[in-house]
């Protein structure tokens, strides 16, 4: 396929020019700088496309409260307003009620998940690489998870609060770079949200780790993802079959 400037990708997703850079900048947009500006691949372009299908992505905070839905975590939906706590739920359903069209499901969990932290790119020295997976201030996931069933020793991924960004920076020295050259991906989050991260269980195994792995566009790690939304769809019926008991023994 053709390549095509920053201004030309822009124009074909409908989005101003500086979101196309938001995006190579944050790894979600393979690109290739030539003479001194960005070149990207068409095809590259339309599987963004896809993902920029109608939907306007939910912010960092309504992110969480899907997740927090997910997880059927008391601590975590307290912490949300009542209306907040039914529009997660609401959207749980509609991602579970998804789960047998592909194209559909990844497009949701794209629409709702996008920007519940900052998706950075790194390179780090090998012999570092073991020493920054264990690091305390990075929760591993996606491929660096165990229950991923992809987990590399080749790669690292995580999350970790805007706060500790800098420091972990320095002391392992990363070099920014674009998503195919990178080792390391770090998933930056609000302090306000780091504080949600210890509290997570299975829901770290299945919303936000689809979220993770569909973002690495290979065909093991999107078909991990699938299955891994299968298994939300489930949950989330055993959930509401829960619930309506709850009711029911209420009225």
């Amino acid at each position: 396929m053709a390549r095509i400037s920053v201004p030309e990708a822009a124009a074909r997703l409908g989005v101003v020019a500086q979101r196309v850079r938001q995006r190579i900048q944050d790894g979600s947009l393979p690109a290739e700088r030539v003479g001194g500006r960005w070149i990207i691949d068409e095809k590259d372009l339309a599987r963004v496309s896809d993902y920029n299908a109608p939907g306007r992505p939910l912010s960092e905070r309504s992110a969480w409260a899907l997740v927090a839905a997910a997880e059927d975590n008391a601590v975590l939906l307290h912490s949300l307003s009542a209306p907040d706590r039914s529009r997660a739920r609401a959207r749980l359903r509609k991602l579970a009620a998804a789960h047998d069209d592909s194209h559909e499901s990844l497009r949701l969990l794209s629409v709702f998940m996008r920007n519940r932290a900052a998706r950075r790119c790194y390179l780090v020295a090998q012999r570092d690489l073991k020493d920054l997976r264990n690091d305390p201030r990075i929760q591993l996931s996606g491929l660096s998870h165990p229950e991923s069933g992809l987990a590399s020793g080749d790669v690292g991924e995580g999350y970790l609060s805007v706060d500790d960004l800098d420091d972990v920076m320095q002391d392992y020295l990363l070099r920014d770079v674009d998503r195919d050259r990178a080792n390391i991906f770090l998933h930056v989050v609000s302090p306000d949200i780091e504080e949600s991260l210890p509290l997570l269980g299975h829901a770290w195994n299945n919303l936000l780790m689809a979220a993770d792995l569909s973002e690495h566009d290979g065909p093991r790690e999107r078909h991990r993802a699938m299955e891994l939304l299968d298994d939300l769809a489930q949950q989330a019926q055993a959930m509401q079959a829960r619930q309506a008991r709850s009711e029911g023994r209420n009225k």
